[in-house]
């Protein structure tokens, strides 16, 4: 699809409300029964991908796209030298507790992960932490300063760990 229709297809879509009802059913009744025992670890797969189609140049980019999402609230707890921790807030999040006996956020913790290895360059992953009682799930971002990613100049841009 054609870049610049994508953004203005985003911008369309941005303050569109849809039920809250039909989100779930999506992510919590289908989305489990057609993936199974395999369900967490695809949605961050799919989050990777996600992040790799819709890129950010900053944290606060982050932010705003997980609120466009309605993905919930996102906050920068700590940034630390190989490590960032973030919390995952808001309404939603509260509901889905709630009403699913385990939620994942493994969607989101995949995107987090491949937004933040393209913003460092660093092979990164992320680590989910529900904290149910408080609402919240707090993401812990890890990459190691060894596993440094670089560009085949013969293949265009493609992510490969440095020999």
């Amino acid at each position: 699809m054609n870049k610049q229709l994508e953004i203005v297809q985003l911008e369309e879509l941005k303050d569109r409300q849809i039920p809250a009802f039909g989100f779930e059913l999506l992510r919590e009744v289908l989305l489990p029964d057609l993936l199974g025992r395999d369900l967490p670890q695809i949605l961050y797969w799919a989050g990777k991908g996600l992040a790799r189609k819709h890129p950010v140049n900053s944290i606060e980019e982050l932010f705003e796209f997980f609120k466009i999402a309605g993905w919930g609230n996102l906050a920068l707890l700590h940034n630390k030298k190989n490590e960032m921790e973030f919390e995952l807030s808001g309404e939603f999040i509260s509901l889905r507790f709630k009403k699913t006996n385990a939620p994942t956020f493994q969607l989101e913790a995949g995107f987090l992960a491949e937004q933040l290895q393209m913003m460092n360059n660093y092979i990164t992953e992320t680590y989910e932490q529900e904290k149910k009682r408080a609402n919240k799930v707090i993401f812990t971002v890890k990459w190691d300063q060894k596993d440094i990613l670089h560009d085949e100049p013969s293949l265009g841009k493609r992510s490969h760990r440095k020999p």
